[in-house]
């Protein structure tokens, strides 16, 4: 590899570790001392600690997680390629690693243990949601992976050919809804715990794609109009945003018009709307919500 390809390998990496020390930050301080499970590999880990944690006083959290992660790693390496196992290896490793050092150093109690008893899970659920989501957005942006569970879901979207995102969100709502289950001194069920998991579950990944899909919701307009150069200089003035020209023809008359396209903010979309007749007043218009864009819209 040249020189330009290492520092941009080492800068990935470093925002990977970044994503991966909020993630170990929320839990290790908010998610688990509450005992809130949002899914995954910690999850997991949150539901066994009651029963690991019998062995002795030196099987916690991050040596379960070093253990299953461990485990995912080689049946991924084994299902999903050398390639994968390589890629994923640092996260795999790097995140137990970050907990156990935290075990050590840090009481898990430090932030919410001045929290009043009717705001207790309340802030925690918020703030594991934050950490969470920001650490995996991060993360998943930087192309880089948790480890963990994220194997178990990529290997069932490959193998039983079902899109990530599917598998992603199944394993995690399985998840909550195991946590709930409670077996230790009785058997029952803890319904406030599953929906504050559910809660979680759906802040965690709004946050994720507002990071990763760059989601902030924005509108675009389609206007079918016979004077498509008096439409751009509209929207050249009321939003200073670049605009796009598609032939389009009437189905039913044959005529020819031409379709002129923009994405723009929400109130920019609506400065366009009222001024539009203006310009052509039998201009056919319609706006739909865009959630996702690739590329420079400006």
């Amino acid at each position: 590899m040249n020189k330009e390809m290492i520092k941009k390998r080492v800068i990935q990496y470093g925002y990977i570790a970044l994503g991966v020390l909020l993630l170990d930050f929320g839990f290790y301080f908010f998610t688990n001392p509450a005992k809130i499970v949002l899914g995954g590999m910690m999850g997991l880990s949150t539901i066994l600690e009651p029963y690991y944690t019998q062995l002795g006083s030196w099987f916690t959290s991050s040596i379960f997680l070093f253990i299953a992660n461990g485990i995912a790693l080689v049946i991924g390496g084994i299902l999903l390629g050398k390639d994968f196992f390589l890629k994923t290896i640092f996260a795999t490793v790097f995140s137990p690693l970050i907990i156990f050092v935290f075990e050590r150093v840090a009481d898990p109690n430090f932030f919410l243990k001045d929290v009043s008893q009717s705001g207790y899970y309340i802030v925690a659920l918020v703030l594991s949601i934050l950490f969470s989501g920001v650490g995996l957005g991060i993360a998943l942006k930087h192309n880089g992976s948790t480890g963990g569970l994220d194997i178990i879901q990529k290997i069932l979207s490959k193998y039983l050919h079902i899109p990530y995102s599917k598998t992603m969100y199944f394993t995690d709502w399985v998840i909550v809804l195991i946590s709930g289950f409670v077996f230790i001194p009785s058997f029952s069920f803890d319904i406030e715990m599953v929906l504050y998991g559910i809660v979680g579950v759906y802040g965690v990944s709004l946050i994720i794609d507002s990071i990763v899909l760059r989601a902030k919701i924005r509108r675009t307009a389609y206007i079918i109009t016979e004077h498509p150069k008096e439409i751009r200089d509209l929207i050249y003035e009321k939003t200073d945003r670049g605009v796009t020209f598609v032939d389009a023809y009437g189905g039913y008359t044959g005529d020819k018009k031409t379709m002129v396209i923009c994405t723009m903010e929400k109130n920019e979309a609506y400065k366009v709307r009222e001024s539009l007749s203006e310009v052509d007043p039998k201009a056919f218009c319609y706006i739909s919500t865009t959630k996702e864009i690739v590329g420079d819209y400006d």
